[in-house]
């Protein structure tokens, strides 16, 4: 009995940050809009280190879970995940996400289908 609360335990925290519903990301940009140094539409993303030539500090972690709501929604989309990755470096006052990921869909705890997105808030320098 231990072993499947223990079971249990590991697969609910797999997603260890609060999950977002594609319905409330655009929510969300439209309420930094006002408030970010950089506009949500103009973070810049790469799955490598080059943006701005190397010249930026890092400002820290992004990371972030997007799902759908119920089975019969559609599954969360790239696009949505690389908007969620922006919002989360918005609300750091960054420039940029390096070292972006957005995972395969797969079965979270909180979901039928969600995505995983991670990478490196940065601030660019001159």
């Amino acid at each position: 009995m231990k072993y499947y609360i223990l079971a249990a335990a590991l697969v609910l925290s797999a997603c260890g940050d609060a999950m977002t519903y594609p319905a409330t990301i655009e929510k969300q940009s439209e309420t930094l809009a006002t408030t970010a140094p950089t506009p949500v539409e103009q973070i810049q993303l790469t799955d490598g280190s080059d943006l701005n030539n190397g010249r930026f500090e890092v400002v820290g972690p992004v990371k972030a879970t997007i799902g759908k709501v119920t089975a019969f929604h559609p599954q969360p989309t790239v696009a949505q995940g690389e908007q969620k990755l922006r919002v989360e470096a918005a609300e750091l006052g960054a420039d940029g996400v390096i070292n972006a990921k957005v995972s395969d869909v797969t079965i979270c705890a909180l979901s039928w289908g969600c995505r995983i997105l991670s990478g490196t808030a940065v601030k660019f320098t001159k």
